[in-house]
């Protein structure tokens, strides 16, 4: 009877090491917890400014606030629109952004930006280009499209300038968020 106990004691040990091993553990490199650094959507420590604002001013129901909000169904919208458009964000300290997004309006295609630049500045006087697009369209309406670029610099502003919308005479965006992203990670 004790060596029927032994033997069952045994298999189960036995079994339970074989379904532990085959669990499969996945591997995470060695990494320092307290340096280990993340993408980091930044967009809410910054001031947003534009230098064309909804004619209802930047907190009606379409003004500039609505860029910023972290609300998809919200957006900026100005009348009519203008070549000359930039959105800024101005940090407390600097930040090291290398990804944006861009959220479509929920209206006409034809409102979306389709040419932009994206500067960055430590000063707020001398701009550096950090990333163009042209020829850009949103395939749907609320859609949320990533823009990644290189960016070892920490800048305390961010110039977003629309220079060409998709043929509209009005300019509509509904998100723009900005993410921080760790050299290593770029």
């Amino acid at each position: 009877m004790n060596v029927l106990k032994m033997t069952r004691s045994a298999i189960g040990l036995c079994l339970a090491a074989v379904l532990l091993l085959g669990c499969g553990k996945e591997e995470y490199p060695a990494v320092d917890l307290f340096t280990w650094k993340a993408k980091v959507d930044v967009t809410a420590k910054a001031a947003l400014t534009v230098n064309i604002e909804n004619p209802g001013g930047a907190s009606a129901g379409e003004g500039s606030l609505k860029l910023v909000d972290n609300d998809i169904n919200s957006k900026f919208l100005i009348n009519p629109y203008q070549a000359s458009l930039y959105m800024q964000l101005t940090f407390p300290s600097a930040q090291q952004v290398a990804s944006y997004t861009l959220t479509s309006g929920g209206d006409a295609p034809d409102r979306d930006p389709k040419n932009w630049k994206l500067s960055g500045s430590t000063d707020g006087s001398n701009w550096v280009d950090l990333d163009t697009r042209t020829g850009e369209t949103f395939s749907g309406r609320n859609l949320t499209k990533t823009y990644n670029f290189k960016n070892k610099v920490l800048y305390k502003y961010y110039r977003l300038s629309i220079t060409l919308n998709n043929g509209g005479s009005l300019f509509q965006l509904s998100e723009w968020r900005v993410i921080e992203v760790p050299e290593e990670q770029q």
